[in-house]
């Protein structure tokens, strides 16, 4: 028994790994010390110095702030899981760390609320150019796919019989799962209108998204809410929602509600939430916004809104609307959360040598890099217009270059390909017989022109290979 007290007291041993796999975890655990700063103490950054932490954040050269990155690879699709700095992650491991050290107090004093709180105003300011939200307009959650649910959630309670739900074909496939799930079995009718790919301007994208409407009104159609892309993931076109929006309210019922799916919006191209005219806009922080994996902040145009809408976890504060309940859903770790002042710190800070911001340097750059592609591919007559454009740009591939890759899934086609025997990570689809095969091609700010380079070269070994030995 004294023994086992003895054990109990002293330090806590760990089974010791033999071999290789010991100096590899030892190994990565030393260099993931040394990247997050080494021993930290979470006593630093408690209360009120946490504000002062997030505001000492200053960016680096993208080399160093990004060095934690697998250097053998060309990640030229940011889009889908983003990229969090070193400073942010390091603000990060403080969070994580005070909350180990004592989440009693954390929880029981508030301080976890207030925290959270903080952090979506600090979004908040992301997505307009005015006045800030109110804290009633504004919550953080997971990511999109949580607002889209939350948001369908109340859609499914309040659709009557027979209502219709607009989206387009441009939406993201998980969205439209959860209007399945949540509004098709309760009786609503999801309509999905068809835009053209490739597109000519944001004209031609505005008439056929109201030439649906006009059709679904002349049939008779209730059209009671509405989930349009700002940014679509595949493919990759930046909306002109200001103007889908007007042609809601032209053509849908008195009371229709308006979500825009923004989960590429913000950190990828500047805009001011208040203009166009939704009752709802989610983004994801941690694709261009600089945050943790995972962070997003939900807007409604007002409180009543937010207050009448339930989190897709009930918990403790059940019942007190959307900005409330977001702020505990359990135990589970907050530090992403609770990192996005300096996330926001840092998408604010951040400049390039020409003193652009994040988003002006990747959206010039991406137009660049997508020029320079499709001129060595022979596609450059096919490039969609700059105003479609944010920071991803749709690029079409050889028309000889086979592939079997579907856009946005996983494959065993030119994307693995490219992956295993390049070290080139890139969004690789093919949108079917009359649209060809494109790159959606993600330009982040630790991207470089070797970058660019080492995707095309690979594209066009990959089709010369397939010339001289078949598919």
């Amino acid at each position: 028994m004294a023994a086992l007290l003895a054990n109990l007291a002293g330090p806590l041993k760990l089974p010791k790994m033999r071999g290789a796999a010991g100096i590899a975890a030892a190994t990565a655990g030393h260099a993931a010390r040394q990247h997050l700063g080494g021993h930290l103490q979470p006593s630093r950054f408690r209360g009120a110095a946490t504000a002062a932490a997030a505001a000492a954040i200053v960016p680096d050269k993208p080399e160093v702030d990004f060095a934690h990155h697998a250097q053998r690879m060309a990640r030229l699709n940011h889009g889908s899981f983003g990229a969090c700095p070193l400073p942010v992650l390091r603000y990060q491991y403080h969070q994580r760390e005070a909350w180990l050290s004592e989440p009693d107090t954390w929880f029981f004093s508030g301080r976890l609320d207030e925290a959270l709180e903080k952090a979506a105003r600090s979004a908040g300011k992301a997505l307009t150019s005015g006045p800030p939200p109110q804290d009633g307009q504004i919550c953080l959650v997971d990511n999109a796919t949580f607002a889209t649910v939350a948001i369908a959630r109340r859609w499914g309670k309040k659709a009557q019989a027979g209502d219709v739900i607009v989206t387009t074909s441009f939406v993201y496939l998980a969205s439209l799962n959860v209007l399945r799930e949540y509004c098709e079995l309760e009786g609503a009718r999801i309509e999905v209108i068809q835009l053209p790919f490739p597109c000519k301007s944001a004209a031609e994208l505005t008439q056929h998204f109201e030439d649906g409407l006009k059709r679904l009104k002349a049939q008779g159609a209730n059209i009671r809410f509405a989930l349009l892309d700002h940014v679509s993931s595949q493919p990759a076109i930046m909306l002109p929602v200001k103007e889908m929006v007007q042609a809601c309210r032209a053509h849908g019922a008195p009371d229709m509600e308006v979500a825009i799916d923004g989960a590429h919006s913000v950190g990828s191209t500047n805009f001011d939430v208040k203009d166009f005219g939704c009752d709802w806009f989610f983004s994801n922080l941690h694709k261009w916004g600089f945050a943790p994996t995972v962070a997003n902040v939900v807007w409604s145009a007002t409180p009543e809104l937010m207050a009448d809408t339930r989190h897709p976890i009930p918990s403790w504060s059940w019942g007190k609307g959307l900005n409330v309940e977001s702020r505990f859903t359990g135990t589970m770790d907050y530090s992403s959360l609770l990192s996005v002042p300096a996330a926001m710190e840092y998408l604010q800070r951040w400049r390039s040598e020409e003193d652009e911001s994040s988003v002006d340097y990747c959206h010039r750059r991406v137009l660049e890099s997508s020029r320079l592609l499709a001129e060595a591919w022979g596609t450059a007559d096919q490039l969609l217009p700059e105003e479609l454009v944010a920071t991803q740009a749709m690029v079409r591939l050889p028309p000889e270059l086979v592939v079997t890759d579907l856009p946005g899934q996983p494959g065993k086609g030119v994307r693995q390909t490219l992956r295993e025997r390049y070290c080139v990570e890139a969004a690789i689809g093919n949108f079917g017989p009359e649209i060809g095969s494109w790159v959606r091609l993600s330009y982040a700010v630790y991207n470089t022109e070797r970058d660019i380079a080492r995707l095309k070269d690979a594209v066009l070994e990959i089709l010369e290979m397939q010339q001289i030995y078949g598919v």
